[in-house]
C-alpha cells in the first residue's frame, strides 16, 4: 500500500495551477514577494471562502500535494511564470515580471505543489 501511495504521489505533476476563491484577507496573509504555504485544510480555512475549499477538495489531495499561495495588487500587466529545473524532485521558481500600465488589480496566484517539490522565488 505504501508503494503504490507512493506512485501515485509521483505520477502527479510538479506544479498545477489551482482556481478557487479566496478572501481579503490574502492580500495581507500571503503577500507575492513573501508567498503563504498551506499544507492542510484546516490551515487553508484561513485564505478561502466556503467554494474555495470545496474547490480545493475537487482539485487535489492534502497527503500529497500542498499550496503556494500569493496575492498582490498591481499592474493589470504583472505576471507570474514558473521555471521547473530538471531535477528530482522538482524545484520551481516562480519569477513575478511587473508590468508596464498604471492600471491597478488584483492578482491572486495559487498552486498546488507535489509534497517532495521544493520552491523558491525570484524577482
Amino acid at each position: 500500500m505504501l508503494f503504490s501511495s507512493l506512485f501515485a504521489e509521483a505520477m502527479l505533476p510538479p506544479v498545477t495551477p489551482m482556481m478557487a476563491q479566496t478572501l481579503p484577507v490574502v492580500f495581507e496573509k500571503a503577500p507575492r514577494t513573501t508567498p503563504l504555504e498551506i499544507r492542510s485544510l484546516e490551515e487553508a480555512k484561513a485564505v478561502f471562502s466556503e467554494g474555495g475549499l470545496a474547490s480545493l477538495r475537487d482539485q487535489m489531495n492534502f497527503d500529497q500535494q500542498y499550496l503556494v499561495v500569493m496575492a498582490w495588487r498591481g499592474s493589470g500587466q504583472d505576471r507570474m511564470e514558473l521555471q521547473i529545473a530538471e531535477s528530482f524532485p522538482e524545484q520551481v521558481t516562480f519569477v513575478f515580471s511587473p508590468g508596464r500600465t498604471r492600471d491597478l488589480r488584483s492578482h491572486v496566484k495559487v498552486y498546488a505543489l507535489r509534497n517532495k517539490v521544493t520552491w523558491t522565488s525570484g524577482r
